[in-house]
């Protein structure tokens, strides 16, 4: 999907060329259920954006490899991970560059699908904050392109310039596991980076 909306419509067959390749490797020697059923995943994902591509409203935007992978968004004193799946970018009418960011989240059941109207909301905030503090000096970040793309249900979601509440529920979130954080103890298999006394 990145490869095709990074084309801009140049590679024509990117998408079906996936579900090809997809299906070739679930018929493979040595694969195991789960395998089988991510590449089974993976095709549907493909195949659900291929219905819903010209309703989600992004046929005029340009996209590009994004410069800033997995950067650090520090909100109520925690560092935040967001990784932004593209760089969106138009001219506008004065010329100058409009900025945008993508993240394309897929999930399909559970809970996390059903808190969807919630989390890509949060996500397209958290893409348009990013963006902001990481243009060039003339470029502007339109918050209508710093979006969410729920791929299973065909939706994108855009950030709003004003989002407040939606930030100050973000970063009361981030304050308390700030708090907390010091007084909870690692696990005893625990490999990860080093912890601050």
């Amino acid at each position: 999907m990145i490869e095709h909306l990074r084309s801009n419509g140049t590679a024509k067959d990117a998408l079906n060329n996936a579900i090809v390749a997809l299906q070739r490797k679930a018929n493979g020697e040595g694969m195991t259920d789960y395998k089988k059923q991510n590449c089974k995943l993976s095709t549907e994902a493909i195949e659900a954006f291929q219905i819903s591509e010209k309703k989600l409203g992004i046929g005029s935007v340009k996209f590009k490899a994004p410069n800033l992978h997995t950067t650090k968004l520090k909100i109520g004193g925690v560092n935040l991970s967001v990784s932004v799946d593209l760089i969106a970018q138009k001219i506008g009418n004065d010329g100058k560059k409009i900025i945008g960011g993508i993240v394309l989240v897929f999930s399909k059941s559970g809970g996390a699908k059903k808190d969807m109207a919630h989390r890509c909301p949060t996500i397209a905030m958290l893409v348009y904050q990013l963006i902001k503090q990481h243009l060039e000096p003339d470029d502007i970040c339109d918050p209508k392109m710093c979006m969410a793309v729920d791929i299973f249900s065909g939706k994108a979601y855009r950030a709003k310039s004003q989002q407040k509440m939606l930030y100050k529920d973000v970063e009361t979130s981030c304050e308390e596991a700030a708090t907390m954080w010091p007084t909870i103890k690692p696990p005893a298999n625990y490999n990860g980076p080093p912890i601050p006394k």
